[in-house]
């Protein structure tokens, strides 16, 4: 694997408001716009979960200045208020969905999910029913993922072999930590997101532990800049 200059940056969203409202999980449009044009200005290119997929399996080129863009939970103002200006400025992004919360109020519905352009968003799996992986048993992920993959199936939802981990948690300790990564593997994810805070270095150190940066509604422009620049590290 060849050698390259810029670390994997891996953005982790929420909720996208259309009337300005923030908080620690909510970011205006207004904001989430320029924060889009930013990424776009400084050069960084954004990738679907399946480029990543290649790349860790196959060795295929990413961008130089590659950018994850990722929602968690599947709420519906990811449609409503976010799609638009990804499909404006024709960047991709990445949704981990969660099948228990499809078809509910504030939470994407199947329809939304299949207007969307699949060159511009692609899904993964967020746990069946929002369960902490830190509170489960290795056999109990295994049942979840398996759950969460037949259910994405039988709605007709492709998606990516890819998870993020409900509220960034896993065992971490111990004997706990190689079983949950057995179990990952053996499920043939071939990666998966913590939170962390911190850019991935290439070669990706461990594919099933990749981190991501916590974009905040209720943090300012310059902290966002600092975020995707330093990572954890400006903190």
């Amino acid at each position: 694997m060849s050698f390259r200059s810029y670390p994997l940056r891996v953005l982790m969203y929420h909720q996208i408001s259309a009337d300005g409202s923030a908080d620690a999980l909510t970011v205006p449009v207004q904001e989430f716009t320029r924060q889009l044009h930013y990424l776009r200005q400084e050069g960084y290119t954004a990738i679907l979960l399946s480029e990543l997929v290649s790349h860790i399996k196959k060795g295929t080129a990413l961008p130089v200045k590659p950018v994850l863009i990722s929602f968690d939970d599947g709420y519906r103002d990811n449609f409503t208020n976010a799609y638009p200006v990804l499909e404006q400025l024709r960047m991709k992004a990445n949704i981990f969905l969660v099948p228990t919360f499809l078809n509910k109020a504030s939470y994407l519905s199947i329809e939304d999910i299949r207007t969307m352009d699949p060159a511009l968003v692609e899904y993964g799996l967020h746990s069946y029913d929002h369960q902490s992986y830190k509170a489960l048993n290795a056999e109990a992920v295994r049942n979840d993922l398996v759950q969460c993959a037949v259910s994405l199936d039988l709605q007709g939802i492709p998606f990516q072999p890819c998870v993020a981990f409900p509220y960034g948690a896993y065992p971490r300790k111990g004997e706990a930590v190689r079983e949950f990564l057995d179990v990952l593997a053996g499920e043939r994810i071939a990666a998966a997101f913590r939170i962390g805070n911190r850019l991935n270095a290439f070669p990706l150190r461990n594919p099933l532990l990749i981190q991501r940066l916590d974009v905040r509604g209720n943090n300012n422009f310059s902290q966002f800049t600092r975020l995707v620049r330093k990572g954890k590290s400006w903190f």
